[in-house]
């Protein structure tokens, strides 16, 4: 007879409970495995309820379990009514981003903080970008294109604060170091959930001027890329990055990191 459909003992703790946690996990671990091996891959289906509960021999509550650390880790999503299934999803720099930003907001952390370390570690990305040989078609097309987004976007500051996050994020994205993709990836989106805390004065006080400055010295970066100048891209990124952080570190500085919402930052901006 299976543990789980057996009544409580003595006293109404049921004693299956602390065994079927540990053997949650055990399934769990597997599970994630699969997916972190690209066994199952992103937007997969896990199988159906029946074939887990036959493959791992546990019962129906076990398997719950399971599926909600799994859950909790953001890897899938129960889907509940007639369709039924958990919905795999890849690990993204955005889970890593939540995960260091509760860690932040629960430490105080400043943004002066948060700020000091994007500083340091994004121009190291431009140098890696100007270092690619193959950056004439893997690194500087890209950031052409946001690059093109931006001033076409000059007037509305909205849309050019979000041309001017996918700029940055170009970089890291195509700076050919995977480590560094993955951690300034979370480190960059942590500091687009910050931008909510300043960005609606910033739009306010800053106009066409600053911003189209901002988009020559992003061309100047593009240019110093596409001439391989290593250390000119990286000397111009730590200026540029300096600029791009006055006014919030002018203003919010001190203000402790927020975790935010978990997922993607990629709602409106707004300038009231």
């Amino acid at each position: 007879m299976d543990r789980e459909a057996e009544g409580p003992q003595a006293g109404g703790v049921p004693d299956w409970e602390p065994r079927s946690r540990a053997v949650a996990e055990a399934v769990a671990s597997v599970l994630r495995r699969r997916i972190l091996d690209g066994v199952l891959e992103d937007g997969d289906v896990l199988p159906k309820q029946d074939d887990l509960l036959a493959e791992f021999r546990v019962g129906r509550t076990t398997l719950r379990q399971a599926m909600r650390i799994l859950e909790t880790e953001g890897l899938v999503t129960v889907r509940r009514g007639k369709i039924g299934g958990a919905v795999v999803h890849a690990p993204r720099p955005q889970d890593a981003a939540y995960m260091f930003g509760m860690v932040m907001h629960k430490r105080r952390v400043p943004l002066e903080d948060l700020s000091l370390a994007l500083r340091s570690l994004e121009p190291v990305c431009v140098g890696l970008c100007a270092r690619r040989p193959d950056r004439d078609h893997a690194v500087v097309p890209a950031l052409e294109a946001v690059h093109d987004e931006m001033l076409r976007h000059l007037d509305d500051g909205a849309v050019y604060v979000r041309a001017t996050r996918r700029f940055h994020e170009a970089i890291v994205r195509t700076c050919g170091n995977q480590t560094m993709q993955i951690l300034l990836s979370a480190i960059e989106e942590l500091w687009s959930r910050q931008e909510a805390l300043w960005m609606s004065k910033g739009l306010r006080e800053t106009g066409r001027t600053t911003r189209l400055a901002g988009a020559l010295e992003h061309a100047q970066l593009i240019e110093l890329i596409a001439a391989g100048d290593e250390v000119g891209a990286y000397r111009l990124a730590v200026r540029h990055l300096e600029g791009a952080h006055a006014f919030p570190l002018s203003t919010h500085g001190s203000h402790p990191v927020e975790a935010g919402e978990r997922g993607p930052v990629d709602g409106p901006i707004s300038a009231s």
